[in-house]
């Protein structure tokens, strides 16, 4: 592995040393949103400014971060807005404090000391590259690679994330070029947010990353994988994934129909082969029970108004009250 070299002190476009924001969105889960800000506030060869953004919890979330975690700024969306419109609110509050770049990652990771000062020397050495993407690993399994960014399958159509099924073993490393990427966890530039827009408000979960990796390829900024830069999930604790809960699959039909509304070139990711496809893999995971509220938020998606993305400083996010800025 590459020697690190110590970003706090080089150039960011200001004439100082770049200003560093890691934004984590939380909903619960108050001990994972510790043992995250925690793992973020250990990072080494960068300094960084903290932002819990709290989506309406129910638990003592927002309190333990303001006394556990006394250098994090704290805001409230004061409702649960989803995984998209959530993070919009916290990343156009860290524009707005002069963020040149952002870090934004899900509340049920930890990371490695190194790996915001390893994306963030990736992300100055090439500004092309807009979304830059760490290697996750399964927190209970601290080898094994969830995610090392998305490929496109052709047949049966579909976006599959590069993972492994043993250790790591490097197979990716001379890949680092993707066509798509999971929002777990990503390092963007602000010309990034500024040109490409924020993550797309009619996603309340799921294909905001696939729908935020096609609009960052369609004005020209690339996603790589930075292999050196890791962290570890511990995978979808709050979002239902792959339960009974009603809640998700009904917001999976209803995200589906509007990226199939939205991307409708794409034909091999929004046409009748792909939706087929993916019924029946509902019904081959043996998660028959999902069909009907994944149909039913179908429908809804396919009549409901669109919306464009939003863009930061614009006053187009949902409001929010600073706790501690």
């Amino acid at each position: 592995m590459k020697q690190l070299t110590d970003l706090s002190q080089q150039k960011g476009d200001g004439g100082g040393a770049p200003s560093v924001w890691v934004v984590t969105l939380g909903f619960n889960n108050a001990q994972d949103t510790i043992e995250c800000l925690t793992s973020l506030s250990a990072s080494q060869g960068v300094s960084i400014q903290l932002l819990f953004t709290d989506n309406n919890s129910s638990d003592d979330s927002v309190a333990r971060v303001l006394a556990e975690m006394p250098a994090a700024h704290v805001i409230q969306t004061g409702a649960n807005l989803g995984f998209a419109r959530g993070f919009n609110v916290g990343l156009d509050y860290c524009l707005r404090q002069g963020a040149d770049y952002v870090f934004m990652i899900n509340n049920d990771t930890v990371v490695a000391p190194d790996c915001i000062a390893r994306l963030l020397e990736v992300a100055q050495a090439q500004p092309q590259a807009g979304m830059l993407v760490p290697k996750i690993f399964y927190h209970d399994h601290p080898k094994i690679i969830w995610s090392a960014g998305s490929r496109f399958r052709r047949m049966p159509p579909a976006i599959i994330m590069r993972k492994t099924q043993g250790d790591d073993d490097g197979r990716f490393d001379a890949e680092p070029d993707l066509d798509y990427t999971t929002t777990c966890a990503l390092m963007l530039s602000r010309a990034f947010l500024e040109r490409v827009g924020l993550l797309d408000r009619d996603y309340f979960i799921l294909y905001d990353d696939y729908d935020w990796s096609i609009r960052a390829r369609e004005q020209g900024f690339g996603i790589r994988l930075v292999p050196e830069a890791h962290l570890w999930h511990k995978v979808s604790k709050s979002s239902g994934v792959g339960t009974r809960s009603p809640f998700f699959w009904t917001h999976y039909g209803r995200s589906t129909a509007f990226f199939f509304r939205k991307h409708a070139r794409y034909k091999w990711l929004t046409g009748p082969v792909h939706f087929g496809y993916l019924l029946a893999r509902i019904v081959a995971e043996g998660k028959a029970f999902g069909l009907r509220p994944f149909l039913r938020g179908w429908r809804e998606g396919r009549r409901a108004e669109r919306h464009d993305p939003p863009y930061p400083l614009r006053g187009e996010t949902h409001p929010y009250t600073v706790v501690r800025g």
